[in-house]
């Protein structure tokens, strides 16, 4: 019996040695080349499929690169249809090309008005402490750096998730209407802007545009796999019918890109584990 105890072992000693061996010699040239480029993680130089989008988005911000009132927007439409990327864009560029401060901010994370408020100044440059300071004290601040500064674009992202939707609005413009540079505020949203809950007050101050993203279509989505297939895979590896059966697939479901990104991830993943040389519709799971 002791022997058998001691060959099992043995046994599993050699397994976990090779169980996850990543040396070259183990490792065979598959399909994938980098799946970086098919994680959420990833944001692409220029958004594929949202010129207009992107140059209305621009349009309301505008304004600030000659320090004039911009208009603010209430961007909303479904999850995975590009709102964060095309308002990244924008502010990035905004930043960029005229060198106006922009401040992106996801408010899952920072969901209440004095974290909101701190994670802007620090954003803005104040060493401003995660606790301790009143609102009244972080709106000053807040003022202060708009009093030395030419203007600047906030992005909250998630916004329907904020818990002080309204005491942050109003917040904001109050600021907006007492500093000597002005503040561009971007709004993303999964809700329809008639389910954000902004009192009559912080509505009429507020004064913004919408701008509604519709799902990707089928084309629109082809576009973007193909452009994450070239940056991920092996040249020739993934035929065009694979790219436009997800695409098909996603397009008549949800339109949701991301859920497109993963079946094209998933699928090259299969046809790595079972030695394919290619991506064929059958890894498509």
């Amino acid at each position: 019996m002791k022997q058998l105890v001691t060959t099992h072992n043995s046994y599993w000693e050699g397994k976990r040695k090779t169980l996850f061996d990543n040396s070259t010699s183990s490792r065979k040239k598959g399909v994938l080349r980098s799946e970086a480029y098919l994680t959420t993680h990833y944001t692409p130089e220029k958004p594929v499929g949202r010129e207009t989008e992107i140059g209305e988005i621009a349009e309301a911000v505008r304004p600030l690169t000659h320090r004039h009132d911009p208009n603010n927007l209430i961007i909303f439409g479904p999850a995975g249809i590009g709102k964060t990327t095309c308002t990244k864009y924008v502010i990035t560029e905004l930043e960029n090309q005229a060198s106006v401060k922009s401040v992106y901010i996801n408010c899952w994370q920072y969901n209440t008005r004095s974290s909101l408020l701190t994670e802007l100044l620090i954003q803005l440059g104040y060493p401003a402490p995660r606790k301790g300071k009143s609102i009244d004290a972080l709106l000053s601040k807040v003022r202060e750096w708009l009093d030395k500064n030419r203007g600047v674009a906030v992005a909250l992202d998630e916004f329907d998730q904020l818990d002080d939707q309204t005491k942050i609005i109003y917040d904001l413009q109050m600021i907006n209407e007492e500093a000597e540079n002005p503040i561009g505020l971007l709004m993303v949203s999964n809700q329809h802007p008639t389910r954000i809950t902004l009192d009559p007050r912080s509505q009429s101050r507020l004064s913004c545009k919408t701008l509604e993203f519709h799902s990707y279509n089928a084309p629109q989505l082809e576009n973007i796999l193909q452009d994450r297939v070239d940056k991920a895979f092996r040249p020739g590896t993934v035929p065009k019918k694979v790219v436009e059966q997800i695409a098909e697939t996603v397009a008549e479901n949800s339109g949701d890109c991301r859920k497109a990104l993963t079946l094209l991830l998933n699928a090259g993943r299969k046809a790595d584990q079972e030695g394919k040389n290619k991506v064929t519709i059958n890894d498509i799971q």
